[in-house]
């Protein structure tokens, strides 16, 4: 409902500390998005809570760490507070940094409130973002969806996709749009996953198996031919067996794409997973993030 107060914790740090602070969060258990204002060169990083009590003290938690994460940022947070916000409001605000952009080849994202020319051969990737940050402009999705788009040219149409981490379901719209079938996606956040129903069901995909879990327990109902993991390096590193029970590595060309991964850690990542196995194929390095394909057999 467009009036529904949301509880959030508010970082506000320098635009070149988002990243970092994303990955800090994380490590702390604390699942968070951030967006950036090139005008101010600062960044707003949210931490989303179920009520006013638990924001607050869940930036009593955070506050309590920045002194061990002082050295690892470049300059101190300027705030971090316990807020509340309508949901339009919250909307509001991403209709002013959300704008249609090309996020591949063939895949232009557009936010469903805007307006767009296109090129022949363009395939239209409309979303809401709602309570979640899956844009496709950050790095790591964008990297995702350009690795999914020349995926696709490779191996054709029918090929199977899971979407680890599904955040928005950008990338399992992307899937469908693109001809991989069937598609299937999780998300350890309840709101992620009920914001990737609406959006896809929004652009006409009610097929998508969908499931809320954490990346150790999740069963996939089959494995797939392509998994995008687009969910921190540390969740990587440490679930990196159980990821790749994901791959339908007996199916002799199964991909693994994985994303999330801050540049200095994306050679131990890169590591971890050669060392299971796996075949890097490509990389992609898009601001502070770098995310790498592989093949696994």
């Amino acid at each position: 409902m467009e009036n529904e107060l949301l509880h959030l914790v508010e970082m506000v740090s320098s635009r070149a500390d988002a990243a970092l602070l994303e990955e800090l969060l994380a490590t702390a258990d604390f699942p968070s998005s951030s967006y950036s204002n090139f005008e101010t060169g600062l960044a707003s990083t949210y931490v989303i809570a179920k009520n006013a009590d638990e924001a607050v003290f869940y930036r009593d938690q955070i506050r309590a760490l920045l002194p061990d994460w002082s050295e690892l940022l470049s300059s101190p947070l300027h705030s971090v507070e316990s807020v509340t916000m309508r949901q339009e409001d919250w909307s509001e605000s991403w209709k002013k940094h959300f704008h249609t952009f090309r996020a591949s080849e063939r895949l232009v994202v557009k936010p469903s409130w805007e307006k767009a020319d296109f090129l022949p051969g363009d395939i239209i990737l409309e979303l809401d973002p709602g309570m979640c940050f899956g844009t496709g402009y950050h790095g790591t999705t964008r990297a995702c969806l350009q690795f999914l788009d020349l995926l696709q040219k490779e191996i054709g149409a029918g090929a199977s996709f899971l979407d680890a981490g599904c955040g928005s379901g950008i990338l399992s719209i992307a899937a469908k749009l693109l001809g991989y079938n069937p598609v299937f996606a999780f998300d350890h956040d309840p709101q992620a996953v009920d914001t990737s129903r609406e959006n896809l069901t929004r652009a006409g995909f009610s097929d998508v198996t969908l499931a809320v879990a954490d990346v150790k327990d999740y069963v996939p109902p089959q494995r797939c031919r392509v998994v995008a993991a687009n969910i921190l390096a540390v969740v990587l590193l440490q679930h990196a067996e159980q990821i790749l029970r994901f791959p339908a590595a007996d199916c002799g060309s199964a991909f693994l794409i994985l994303s999330g991964i801050l540049n200095e850690q994306y050679e131990e990542v890169r590591q971890r997973f050669t060392a299971l196995g796996c075949k890097e194929m490509d990389t992609r390095t898009l601001e502070e993030w770098t995310s790498g394909c592989f093949r696994v057999s």
